[in-house]
């Protein structure tokens, strides 16, 4: 158990401290995505190896060579410090990480029999879940100065305390050799084996959808904190991990099948009631039914795999697999059904029922084992009907939300959120090939414009910042062109350079003497431009470009231009509640409550942009009492700290990347200044403010706000 609970600390504290080096260095998404695949297709690939060496060769031998090896992966970092090197080394661990847990099974399901099988694999389940919540608290205190050998070094060391107690503890004779003395069930039917590994696939599809879009299924319902969206997608695994001890001694004496299946199935109850979950309270209910459901059904379906056979490496490696492959089919299914039915609800909603129907099986079968064959048939036949009834209401509730005939709508998720093309053109293979073009020119803008992307033009040009001017794409030059007029313009309201301070992950949550050292390095006038060879210089050490405050207008706009060159005369661009329409018709946009649910109202546009910018995004709310306003991702350069004008913006411009600047300009600079810099720089633009006491300001020009 303390051998397991190391081993799986230390991939912890390595996989999940990872994703900060990938910011800091301003890595690709693309790496960051590619890698955490890598790992789990890693330990899809070696379950079923491992658990079969374990049955031929002991379990001692792959425990100790997986965690040798995974100690001293570290090394290859060291001679070669590259980012590329810590993707190597996800990729080989997540072969020990899968080798050990799947060892480890076989090993407790070799070492003992009966009730105890379930209660010993319940604090194996709850250990390792544990080091999951540890790993990223540990991993985080050993980055706390952005260098990231102590983290290596952590890893490493808990590899080699799991090593040290492997040897100490794990047997040394093979899983077959070590149960010949015993008298052993016979072989499972190949039916049993089918049974739980549907079963343990539908759980798996169910969390691993769970694990991609929950966060993002959070945000898009809920104005909250980043602590407290940490704190109610932690709830469910917080729960799993009180629990499991509890229950796994508690249901050791039941049928085995009927509690996994239990389990799964409020499981999957919960993952449903997240899915229509509006408020945090709703949330953290579904969390605590996802947590329980899950500490249910983990010991007895470990057990069910550890007694299918003599073979328990085997058997187990090929539940492990199963797992993986759940993990990996689950947010795949969410990814496709999002796109088609631009929501995120609906898609979890549909992998929390596969995942209750694929336990049918295993809940017929134990139910028939009891003697109860009507009971068993009768089982059966309600979950499908159920779920008959569940699957089409669910498609018919899609269908309900996709209006006339004439109106194509095409969801995917891009710039960390969901986009939403609503294209006023029938539906046809060539529409859904311009959206799906449209959405991939989003994505490499953002890749080109993302300060996080080291391979991207701003990255370069902030990598290289005090030491050489970078040559950028055609479209990062003339954006950053832009933002430094733009800058002029507001009289570095807007100020580009910020990134100075807004590179740092949470900048916000800082105090302002943290920053006065880099006070200097924000100033918009130092920037230097080569429009000959689109060279771009930053030339002091510690500036950096982030152009968060306007390419997310301009990737909005590239879309819809993209959109109407092909042909699609009318439509809508949306993304995370900025808006792009053109074309003649009419377009409804709803104005977001900054402290409440809902809209505050709505109002009419055509052929223009609509950008809002407020407090509510990225925040933390005040500690002390002489705090009066949040601390938010909305920076002013002239004070370091949040600005604290009004608590949101909303913008009318002729194009987003305009409406976006003016969004944070005129936040920034609040109603009085922002009317007067509007009237004098951008009379066409329109602007509306909510003060902190809710109250509303807006230029002559804004439109009437109604309500419906």
């Amino acid at each position: 158990m303390g051998a397991a609970f190391a081993a799986a600390l230390s991939s912890g504290i390595f996989t999940f401290t990872l994703p900060l080096m990938n910011l800091d260095e301003k890595a690709s998404g693309m790496w960051l995505g590619s890698g955490f695949a890598g790992y789990f297709f890693a330990k899809l690939l070696i379950a079923p190896i491992s658990g079969t060496f374990a049955d031929k060769f002991g379990v001692k031998k792959p425990l100790l060579i997986a965690t040798s090896l995974a100690a001293f992966l570290p090394l290859i970092y060291v001679f070669s410090p590259e980012i590329t090197s810590l993707y190597a080394i996800q990729f080989a661990l997540g072969l020990c990480a899968g080798t050990v847990r799947t060892v480890s099974m076989a090993a407790i399901g070799t070492s003992m029999q009966g009730n105890n099988l379930s209660v010993r694999f319940g604090h194996l389940a709850a250990a390792m879940n544990s080091s999951f919540l540890l790993g990223p608290l540990l991993g985080g205190f050993l980055y706390l100065n952005k260098d990231y050998l102590p983290v290596l070094g952590g890893m490493s060391f808990f590899m080699i305390v799991a090593f040290i107690l492997f040897i100490l503890y794990s047997p040394s004779k093979s899983a077959p050799s070590a149960l010949s003395q015993k008298e052993i069930a016979p072989p499972a039917s190949t039916q049993s084996y089918i049974y739980i590994m549907l079963a343990l696939f539908g759980r798996a599809v169910g969390i691993g959808s769970l694990i991609a879009f929950y966060p993002l299924l959070i945000k898009s319902s809920l104005n909250l904190s980043p602590a407290m969206t940490a704190v109610v997608y932690s709830v469910p695994s917080l729960i799993t991990i009180v629990l499991l001890p509890i229950l796994g001694r508690l249901l050791a004496e039941y049928n085995r099948n009927l509690i996994t299946c239990t389990g799964m199935i409020i499981s999957s109850l919960g993952i449903f009631c997240a899915a229509t979950s509006n408020s945090y309270i709703f949330f953290i209910l579904a969390g605590i039914i996802m947590g329980a459901g899950s500490a249910v059904s983990m010991p007895a379906s470990m057990a069910i795999c550890s007694d299918l056979g003599s073979r328990k490496g085997k058997t187990i490696g090929f539940a492990n697999m199963a797992t993986n492959l759940g993990f990996m089919t689950g947010p795949l299914f969410c990814g496709i059904m999002v796109s088609t039915t631009g929501q995120i609800g609906i898609p979890l909603k549909l992998a929390a029922i596969a995942g209750a129907l694929l336990t049918l099986p295993l809940m017929h079968q134990g139910i028939y084992a009891l003697g109860k064959k009507k009971l068993a048939h009768f089982t059966a036949i309600i979950v499908i009907l159920i779920s008959s009834l569940l699957i089409p209401l669910q498609l018919q509730h899609h269908s309900t939300k996709v209006s006339a005939p004439d109106t194509f709508r095409y969801t995917d998720v891009a710039m960390g959120t969901v986009v939403n093309l609503t294209l006023i053109t029938p539906e046809t293979h060539s529409t859904k090939r311009i959206a799906k073009k449209a959405v991939t020119l989003m994505h490499k803008l953002q890749r080109d414009f993302d300060h996080r992307n080291k391979l991207g033009s701003v990255g370069r040009i902030n990598h290289s910042a005090g030491k050489r001017g970078i040559k950028t794409s055609d479209n990062a030059f003339h954006v950053i062109k832009r933002g430094l007029e733009f800058s002029k313009k507001s009289n570095g309201n807007f100020d580009i350079t910020i990134g100075a301070i807004t590179t740092t992950p949470f900048y916000y949550a800082f105090d302002k003497s943290h920053y006065e050292g880099r006070k200097d390095l924000i100033n918009y006038r130092l920037v230097e431009i080569d429009p000959t060879d689109n060279i771009v210089t930053l030339p002091h050490k510690g500036m950096a470009i982030d152009l968060g405050g306007l390419a997310k207008g301009t990737i909005i706009d590239a879309a819809a231009q993209f959109l109407q060159n092909s042909g699609i005369k009318t439509g809508m661009v949306e993304a995370g509640g900025d808006f792009m329409v053109f074309g003649k018709r009419l377009w409804s946009i709803g104005i977001r409550n900054p402290r409440g649910k809902g809209i505050l109202g709505y109002i009419e546009v055509k052929d223009s942009a609509v950008c809002g910018s407020g407090d509510y995004y990225q925040f933390i709310q005040p500690i002390s009492t002489e705090e009066k306003t949040r601390k938010h991702h909305i920076f002013d350069p002239s004070r370091l700290q949040s600005s604290n004008e009004c608590i949101a913006t909303t913008t009318i411009a002729p194009n987003a990347e305009t409406a976006d600047a003016l969004a944070t300009t005129v936040f920034i600079m609040g109603p009085d200044k922002g009317t007067e810099f509007l009237k004098k720089q951008f009379p066409a633009c329109a602007a509306m403010w909510v003060l902190p006491n809710m109250t509303i300001r807006s230029t002559d020009n804004f439109p009437a706000i109604k309500n419906k």
